[in-house]
């Protein structure tokens, strides 16, 4: 979904242009050596980092792996993704969590927040899901998406636990890596519920047209992430946003971008080599991940 696609405290599916500048900047965008999910590395004389996009669900019968990423992740020994939102603790917190930022104050409704267009939009989309519109009343209209979402996509036979963030936890708790996280889920739940009510319609207006075809759309955003077309993966996941809610893209991707570059600043200063997979979303298109340590002059090869 193009405005949720990014929250992987739900398990939604997400998921740069190639810039030059003065300061000698290289990277590699479209034109990969090999095909497969898009994957950068950049490295100094003592450390190497590994940025691999994910989608976080995918169907059970998918198949990616490469010997790129099969490589990439036998030469680090430190893993790390988003946010845990696997464990029980987290599990637990995202609940509670969901509990205080998802649902509406006493009284209010998701009917009275959309009003009568957006509702009867939303009527339609749950009848045909199969969801019953009273249990989405209670809901924030972040919250009743991420919902209906869910439903879709098991609908569509998409799996969180053979996710691309699944597969690479699973091979580095094989490998005996360390595990780290780049935020908190309660970060992330944060973000979604700090919208203002104006971009939170905006957010919805957006979404709610992909349920007309959830599956064409999903099956476009797993074949362009399966083959690394990264202009497709931006142009379905962080273009619509930047151009329709401004706000919102600045909060939720490059605000998020920038704090995640300072992190990999600082552990490209250290000595581990690190494998680091985060949503498709973040590594693609303007003000990316990708995008910024370009622009920091830094250089960034894609390698997959």
């Amino acid at each position: 979904m193009k405005k949720i696609a990014i929250t992987a405290p739900m398990l939604l599916l997400v998921c740069a242009t190639a810039l030059s500048s003065c300061n000698q900047v290289e990277a590699e965008q479209n034109n990969a050596p090999a095909e497969g999910p898009a994957m950068w590395r950049l490295s100094d004389e003592d450390s190497q980092i590994y940025l691999f996009g994910t989608v976080h669900i995918l169907p059970a019968d998918k198949t990616w792996s490469t010997p790129a990423f099969e490589q990439a992740m036998a030469e680090t020994s430190v893993t790390m993704t988003e946010a845990d939102v696997a464990s029980p603790q987290a599990q637990a917190s995202l609940a509670t969590l969901i509990q205080q930022y998802g649902y509406n104050a006493p009284g209010v409704t998701l009917s009275q927040t959309l009003g009568d267009a957006r509702s009867g939009q939303l009527a339609n989309i749950a009848a045909a899901y199969g969801v019953p519109v009273s249990s989405l009343e209670p809901l924030r209209p972040w919250l009743a998406l991420v919902m209906l979402t869910n439903v879709a996509a098991q609908k569509a036979g998409l799996d969180s636990s053979t996710g691309a963030e699944a597969i690479v936890l699973e091979r580095a708790r094989q490998e005996n890596d360390e595990v780290n996280y780049l935020e908190s889920a309660e970060f992330q739940i944060r973000a979604l519920a700090s919208l203002d009510e104006e971009e939170m319609l905006a957010n919805f207006d957006a979404t709610i047209e992909e349920f007309n075809d959830f599956n064409a759309y999903v099956e476009k955003l797993v074949r362009a992430w399966t083959s690394g077309d990264v202009k497709l993966l931006a142009d379905e996941i962080t273009t619509p946003l930047r151009l329709e809610s401004p706000n919102a893209f600045e909060t939720l991707f490059i605000s998020r971008n920038r704090t995640w570059v300072a992190q990999i600043e600082d552990l490209l200063a250290g000595e581990d080599d690190i494998f680091i997979a985060v949503g498709a979303g973040h590594l693609v298109g303007d003000d990316s991940v990708i995008d910024q340590l370009m622009n920091a002059g830094y250089k960034v090869e894609r390698v997959q």
